[in-house]
């Protein structure tokens, strides 16, 4: 899809041709240091967040400065139930994962269930939900179904990332850190006024540092080149309209990131190699291959307020480009090397307005969507000619000793998605204890996908020599049923078999009603029922009939999750204690779960059960420490997942669902300008595979890290740090490869990292 631009412009013209309004406080937030409120827009207005009767984290930006999270995943750390993994790779396609509720499913036509906003703006890419966090005003962390509020609905939750906006005073800063393996690092910005009726902000991040997994045969892994931007002008149009122009872009160009090899199929795999030294920071990968990842956009945010009404429009562009070359045997031999390219395009339109009263408020929202994901996947499978003379049942030497082209995966896709959202919200005071919250969603979406899985036609290949001809297809048991020349898998609408599968038209009504009590104005008590939904989609990966895949296994459905909350947020001792928690259970219906046959990799749906409790708690104990600490239980069940070959598991835990896991922060300031501090994060056992395999079971660990600062002036600050303190070694992600390589690949997280920061603000 070539997105219409001039569907675009005449949105724009319309809007700014209007006399309609926006919410002045849509962007705006602040922590008032004094009293230690946190204001957040959680619910579009500036509130306390300890009014809001949300399960809400929020970070501002000192504070991630302070924890050292320089980028999207990082938040994770601190954020009690949110856990990131990273399926291919370090800078890669995120899989996050928020309650349990999550999609580990690595295809770049995919959305996940936790909805992911930078600047009000939805962002669709898998792959461009791993970034550089710079020049950031606050991260909100909103748990539970949404859609009543945001513009794109979301089953689990949603993590809103916000910048830094334009002001008249002239500012900035400049953060420079330098760090173990060669790490340089930059953050900068500056802003100001233009003239009277304009300012802008530029911000402009890098990271650059050799890689961290040493190749014995090869280039080293695991590095980091990366530069993204942002420029914002905001025009103050008239006393009561402004508009926001947000222009920004980034990428990421390195060696593609390495997995570490364990042989499960014996001693050795089905190559003869294994990696058995132990040190999970080193290899031999003969395929070095690349990964890039580019992303560009644009949104225009027009905000208009009256007394009593405002609105808002935000017109948005987003385009995600990527190209990835894995070694997927994580050997020194070219066996299954696949590579991943996509395109994917956004448009988006929101219009929002918002009224207040004296007993109530309300929000009514209108959102358009449109999505199209251009695929192009390829991987060559090459096997040693002893085990296909196993597979395929041919007299022993026929293929030789050496490695031999088994097969060859050509897919081609696209996919498209046009999304219309209705949503509103209405806030209304029964008493001075007591209010009432509803809130409705429709949403209608419509996806279309066409797909082709073939072999290139290598005349080397077995496929050639073997498979084609008619009759049993070399001792494998298919017989005539080979479904044409070269061809694996035909999702096209000019194949028979697909009818109208192609094409998925979801309607949908969710919302939620909500009561909450004033006990006083420290404590307030909630209890919410809500449901969200995340439409059905097709499956775009490696698909192949020889695995036992049909037509019908391309599509899977829509889910459903209605959940119910009872939370608790409380301030204590004249503020010095604030203590919030929520208790939580979830029924989800069609939960959409990935799993795998052979080298197919496959989406299907499944009933299950969450419940749990996540706490905060923050302890100002005196003028020279504060606490901060975060805990999650979970219990997660999926009452039934079916895998292609006809093994059916039952009871299974989700993926990265840990049923425990803590943080927590101790700061203590030793003068007005010495500072220490020291934060953790425990992860309880948790499986990274629907099927809770033992090879994709993580054990529990604990990491720490640490930070010192120093203000040398007010306006320049040193600050050394250690991230994994104690040097933990710990995956955050595996891939059983048994069947079809005879591995188990395993990621690990980064190994302990010290450097230094110096810090210089200037202006204001």
């Amino acid at each position: 899809m070539k997105l219409n631009k001039n569907r675009i412009a005449l949105a724009i013209s319309a809007i700014l041709s209007s006399s309609l309004p926006a919410v002045a406080a849509e962007n705006t937030a602040e922590t008032e240091e004094d009293s230690g409120v946190v204001l957040v827009t959680t619910q579009k207005r500036s509130q306390n967040i300890q009014d809001v009767s949300v399960a809400v984290t929020a970070f501002m930006g000192d504070e991630l400065r302070e924890m050292n999270l320089t980028n999207s995943i990082e938040v994770a750390a601190q954020t009690p139930g949110l856990n990131i993994g990273t399926p291919v790779g370090e800078g890669n396609n995120a899989s996050i994962s928020l309650r349990g509720v999550g999609l580990n499913d690595f295809n770049d036509n995919n959305e996940g269930p936790i909805a992911v906003y930078r600047d009000d703006v939805y962002q669709s890419a898998m792959p461009g939900l791993t970034f550089q966090l710079f020049d950031i005003e606050r991260v909100e962390v909103l748990r539970g179904p949404q859609g009543t509020l945001y513009g794109r609905n979301a089953t689990g939750g949603l993590i809103n990332f916000i910048s830094t906006k334009p002001t008249e005073d002239f500012d900035g800063y400049i953060d420079l850190s330098f760090a173990e393996y060669n790490q340089l690092k930059l953050e900068a910005a500056i802003g100001g006024s233009l003239s009277d009726s304009i300012q802008a902000r530029f911000s402009i991040a890098s990271n650059q540092h050799d890689g961290y997994v040493e190749n014995r045969i090869g280039p080293d892994a695991n590095e980091a080149d990366s530069l993204a931007y942002r420029l914002q002008f905001n025009f103050d149009l008239s006393d009561n309209m402004s508009a926001l122009l947000n222009i920004h872009g980034g990428e990421t160009d390195t060696i593609a990131p390495q997995y570490q090899h364990e042989a499960t199929a014996g001693e050795v795999d089905f190559y003869g190699y294994s990696d058995n030294d132990g040190d999970p920071f080193a290899g031999d990968y003969d395929h070095t291959g690349a990964l890039n990842i580019k992303s560009s956009g644009y949104s225009l945010n027009l905000n208009w307020e009256g007394d009593d009404l405002s609105f808002t429009s935000i017109t948005a562009v987003e385009d995600v480009e990527k190209f990835h070359q894995e070694d997927t045997d994580v050997g020194p031999f070219a066996g299954i090397e696949p590579q991943f390219k996509s395109d994917n395009e956004q448009f988006s339109q929101e219009f929002r307005f918002f009224g207040e009263h004296e007993k109530f408020n309300w929000l009514a929202g209108v959102y358009y969507f449109e999505n199209e994901v251009t695929g192009a996947l390829d991987l060559a499978a090459n096997y040693p000619g002893q085990l296909i003379d196993a597979i395929t049942g041919a007299p022993e030497g026929t293929f030789g000793s050496d490695l031999v082209p088994f097969f060859n995966y050509d897919v081609d896709y696209l996919q498209k998605t046009e999304s219309t959202g209705l949503f509103g919200q209405l806030e209304y005071e029964l008493s001075d204890k007591f209010t009432l919250i509803t809130g409705l969603r429709y949403t209608k979406e419509d996806r279309s996908m066409s797909y082709q899985n073939r072999t290139d036609g290598d005349p080397n290949a077995v496929l050639n020599s073997c498979l084609i001809p008619a009759g049993d297809v070399c001792g494998l048991g298919f017989g005539a049923s080979w479904p044409g020349a070269n061809t694996f898998l035909d999702f096209t609408s000019t194949n028979p078999a697909v009818g109208n599968s192609n094409n998925i038209d979801n309607n949908n009504v969710s919302g939620k009603v909500g009561i909450d009590y004033h006990f006083d104005q420290d404590v307030l008590m909630f209890f919410n029922v809500a449901k969200g939904f995340k439409s059905g989609g097709f499956n775009g990966g490696f698909l192949d009939f020889t695995d036992g895949i049909v037509e019908s296994d391309v599509p899977f459905k829509e889910e459903d999750l209605t959940s119910y909350e009872f939370g608790l947020k409380s301030t204590l001792g004249d503020g010095s204690y604030r203590l919030n928690a929520t208790a939580f259970y979830y029924d989800y219906k069609d939960y959409q779960a990935l799993t795998f046959a052979g080298l197919s990799q496959f989406i299907t749906n499944a009933d299950a059960e969450v419940s749990g409790m996540d706490m905060e708690l923050t302890w100002l104990a005196s003028d020279n420490w504060d606490v901060t600490f975060g805990a999650s239980l979970l219990d997660t069940q999926v009452d039934q997942v079916a895998i292609r070959g006809g093994d059916v598991f039952n009871n299974v835990e989700m993926v990265q669902a840990p049923e425990l896991s803590l943080n927590g922060i101790v700061r203590y300031y030793a003068t007005e300008s010495l500072s220490f501090q020291i934060d953790f994060n425990h992860q309880g056992e948790q499986y990274f595979d629907i099927t809770n395999s033992e090879r994709s079971k993580e054990d529990a660990y604990t990491v720490f890290n640490a930070r010192v600062g120093y203000e040398v002036t007010d306006n320049l600050t040193v600050s050394a740090y250690i991230k994994n303190l104690t040097d933990e070694e710990y995956r955050v992600y595996t891939f059983d490869f048994t069947g079809p390589a005879g591995l188990n690949q395993e990621f690990y997280a980064p190994p302990s990292w010290y450097g230094v920061t110096f810090s210089y603000l200037f202006g204001g």
